[in-house]
């Protein structure tokens, strides 16, 4: 999923840490005065989904959280079984990881969704079995915005003693997340997600559970992820956990009915197009709609050039000409999927932001190849 822009108060803690030219690792007082902010970060993180700060470990991404999460969950569990279970619409960082475990011996269940983007539990329950030792569940789709009925899905797991870990990059600072109500072993990061810098992710690994380390060599994140720390970029996410954490209550009450506008002056002006994904359990300000027989390629770069900004499918996907993974998933022709982007509305979207979206984009559509009479 697409970043947001760095605000003024996380500019400025990255500036203050690029500053410090002590490493974590040492003794010296400029070494404990970076370990601090360090741990002052990880605080703020752990804060953000109700964790503890010894169970967030900081990674380069949350790709790389995700890749951790499934290896080292899952070896750690190797002598109870070998059988893993994640969804199809899961992120590619999910799925081309447990591919490459299926060569590696591993046997791995690959659950369908509903038209709407969801995993349904009682499908999920049925594809346990006595070998399952991981499944791993996103919490929401960053394409098309609906959220998984990820506690339900973690109780059924659970249930069965069953490690369970989700991918909450896209959800965490956008919607309430919180391991305590829903009791993941895992869950997995990415800073740039919501207002922290990219090329900075983190792991929350509950206390006790079992998991091998990603990287070896030294001994940060207590040896299970060695290397030098990326201090600027983890005391920005924290300042942005913080902020993420403090606007979240009142963010989902101001931008959900500047969505439910936008989408209904979109269907109201375009009455072939399509909302995706589930109508109401989805992320407050995220809007995927697809035009039929549109090219959103050539349709992002007419609403571009009008001075509106909108995605092309899943930001790791965004140069392939082709439907995603996703959307095919949900049952969806190449037609409508070909002509899906993706629109995103953020604590500083106006109403008079709304008014020029939908002014431009009967013009734009003409340009990417579809004609729109007005109704």
């Amino acid at each position: 999923m697409n970043g947001r822009p760095l605000s003024a108060e996380v500019r400025a803690a990255i500036t203050e840490a690029l500053s410090s030219w002590g490493n974590p690792s040492s003794l010296h007082a400029e070494g404990r005065a970076a370990a601090q902010a360090r741990e002052r970060a990880r605080a703020r993180v752990a804060a953000l989904i109700g964790a503890r700060g010894e169970e967030i470990f900081f990674t380069s991404s949350g790709t790389e959280a995700n890749a951790w999460a499934l290896t080292g969950l899952a070896a750690g569990a190797r002598a109870k079984g070998n059988h893993l279970i994640v969804s199809v619409v899961e992120h590619l960082s999910i799925l081309q990881t447990v591919r490459r475990m299926e060569k590696e011996g591993w046997s791995v269940t690959i659950l369908p969704v509903d038209r709407a983007g969801r995993v349904e539990p009682e499908r999920l329950e049925s594809a346990l079995t006595p070998q399952t030792v991981l499944v791993s569940i996103q919490w929401a789709n960053p394409e098309v915005g609906t959220l998984q009925p990820v506690a339900e899905i973690v109780r059924r797991v659970k249930a069965r003693g069953i490690l369970f870990h989700t991918d909450a990059v896209a959800a965490a600072g956008r919607v309430p997340v919180s391991v305590a109500h829903v009791p993941a072993d895992a869950l997995s990061l990415a800073a740039n997600t919501f207002g922290g810098p990219p090329g900075v992710g983190a792991l929350f690994i509950r206390k006790g559970v079992r998991i091998q380390p990603f990287l070896i060599g030294g001994t940060q994140e207590e040896g299970r992820r060695a290397g030098t720390e990326n201090l600027s970029g983890i005391v920005g996410m924290g300042e942005a956990a913080e902020a993420s954490a403090r606007e979240l209550p009142s963010f989902s009450e101001r931008v959900t009915p500047l969505r439910e506008r936008l989408v209904r002056g979109i269907l109201n002006l375009i009455p072939e197009a399509n909302l995706n994904g589930d109508p109401t359990e989805r992320f407050p300000g995220h809007i995927s709609v697809s035009f039929p027989g549109a090219d959103s390629e050539a349709l992002v770069l007419a609403l571009d050039r009008e001075g509106v900004s909108v995605g092309l499918g899943s930001a790791c996907s965004s140069k392939a000409v082709k439907a995603s993974h996703v959307l095919k998933a949900m049952g969806m022709e190449d037609s409508r999927a070909l002509g899906t982007i993706m629109m995103t509305l953020g604590g500083g979207t106006t109403e008079e932001d709304l008014e020029r979206v939908l002014r431009v984009l009967p013009g734009a559509l003409a340009v990417a190849g579809k004609e729109i009479i007005r109704t």
